[in-house]
């Protein structure tokens, strides 16, 4: 797969996972999740959703953790993919993170 091809679809994975975790599947309220970055392995089996949170951050890995099937679900509706990557959820201190 091109390195083009792959970044396309890292940035709408991007988005489509900003808007489940907004709109589909609230974490929590008063609370705000942001996906910082997405970086998908070249034959799109796997996924790393880099995620910044506002409070809670174990509890909210937890859950996030606790609703991948669902989440990957989701995702296989809202994206034309073959393959629906397995997703890794990563803690990240968004203050240190460097795009």
């Amino acid at each position: 797969m091109s390195k083009h091809r792959r970044e396309r679809i890292n940035a709408e994975m991007k988005r489509v996972l900003s808007n489940i975790f907004l709109v589909d599947l609230p974490i929590q309220q008063n609370n705000i999740v942001s996906v910082l970055r997405v970086e998908t392995s070249k034959d799109l089996e796997e996924a790393k959703v880099y995620i910044s949170v506002l409070k809670d951050r174990q509890d909210v890995l937890e859950k996030l953790n606790e609703a991948k099937p669902y989440i990957r679900h989701l995702l296989g509706q809202k994206m034309k993919l073959r393959k629906i990557p397995k997703l890794s959820f990563i803690l990240v201190d968004d203050m240190h993170f460097m795009v």
